[in-house]
């Protein structure tokens, strides 16, 4: 069994919830275990993009240099709307976070994942989140990128701002319930954070191929 330290670095309280959670489950069946380290923006801080942006480079340089941790994951919300195929602005994003990791991106492309949400974290819960909830009924593929953040924060969380636990509950309920290839077809951005996970495990299993 390969311990593998892992830093995780985003906005909102969902993520810290979804990402462990969905870690944990990627890992089920292969050799490897998820520990996440105590590198972080804290969240008194107020993580907004701008400050995940600011601080990506000294942390990636403290997670994989310093500490030797691998993978780095890193992610912002894209708060627009996108559209498939092009996905100009999610392009236009990730390539902002690749450009401010520079040569660190440039040496360890390979151990870091890089995630941008279509809109917001909360529209990947949306998603599945029929999977925990019976009155709702499967989003089509796609078919979210256009709603309001407002919008999808109201049916997920039942109001438009919602308290850390509650978000932190749903977002590791919904991690726990979903079927994370039918996501990455539901969801361009999502599929693109995913297959980034399945590329870097299969270094460790050679079972696994992405």
């Amino acid at each position: 069994m390969t311990k593998l330290i892992y830093t995780l670095v985003g906005e909102g309280f969902a993520e810290y919830a979804f990402i462990p959670a969905y870690l944990k489950r990627m890992a089920e069946n292969r050799p490897v275990q998820f520990v996440r380290s105590n590198i972080r923006i804290a969240i008194s801080a107020n993580p907004s993009s701008s400050k995940v942006i600011e601080k990506a480079p000294q942390l990636c340089e403290q997670a994989l240099v310093s500490e030797s941790h691998e993978p780095f994951i890193i992610g912002i919300d894209l708060d627009k709307a996108d559209f498939p195929p092009e996905l100009i602005h999610h392009t236009k994003r990730m390539n902002e976070l690749v450009s401010k990791l520079g040569k660190l991106y440039k040496t360890f492309e390979k151990k870091i994942v890089l995630y941008i949400p279509i809109q917001a974290f909360d529209h990947w819960l949306y998603y599945q989140f029929y999977k925990v909830n019976s009155k709702e009924i499967k989003p089509a593929a796609n078919s979210l990128e256009a709603k309001h953040q407002e919008e999808v924060k109201s049916r997920l969380y039942g109001k438009k701002v919602a308290d850390r636990l509650t978000m932190e509950k749903i977002a590791k309920t919904v991690a726990e319930k979903a079927d994370f290839d039918e996501l990455a077809k539901q969801s361009r951005s999502f599929n693109h954070f995913h297959q980034q996970i399945v590329t870097f495990l299969a270094s460790y299993n050679n079972t696994t191929t992405p």
